[in-house]
């Protein structure tokens, strides 16, 4: 006795149609995944900054920090007490520094942006610090050393 299936022919699947369509499927995907990651990162973008000023901070006798306009040598502020985010800020970027052997004399890039970000960078060691990550009132601590420049 034959069975049913042994009179049926075996038909083959065409293996290049559904591999082709897989890759086609798949370039597809890392296209838009590409142009996804560029559109995102093109509106991530920093942006242009609307005033920059370099600083310079400098430990005073008595614990106070001099804050001076890198540029000019003027005095841009004169802070007292403690002081805690701003000397952690600048104890953080010093930390980096020197890791990398580099002295604490370069000065600071301080920077407001048309969102209201202020951004404290080094360009020595290509470290930037978005100051609104830590909060308004942290903001409000670096935000009187740019001033209106």
């Amino acid at each position: 006795m034959q069975t049913a299936t042994s009179n049926m022919p075996m038909r083959s699947v065409p293996t290049r149609l559904p591999i082709s369509w897989g890759l086609g499927a798949l370039a597809l995907v890392l296209l838009v995944v590409a142009w996804m990651s560029l559109h995102n990162e093109h509106e991530a973008a920093p942006g242009i900054a609307q005033v920059t000023r370099s600083l310079q901070f400098r430990d005073m006798p008595g614990g106070d920090i001099l804050v001076t306009d890198a540029k000019s040598g003027e005095q841009v502020a004169r802070v007292q007490g403690e002081q805690g985010f701003i000397r952690g800020i600048l104890r953080a970027l010093n930390r980096s520094r020197k890791q990398r052997g580099l002295g604490p004399d370069a000065a600071f890039e301080l920077s407001r942006f048309a969102d209201g970000r202020l951004v404290i960078s080094d360009r020595s060691t290509g470290e930037r610090l978005d100051l609104g990550a830590f909060g308004p009132t942290n903001i409000g601590a670096f935000a009187p050393f740019i001033g209106q420049h």
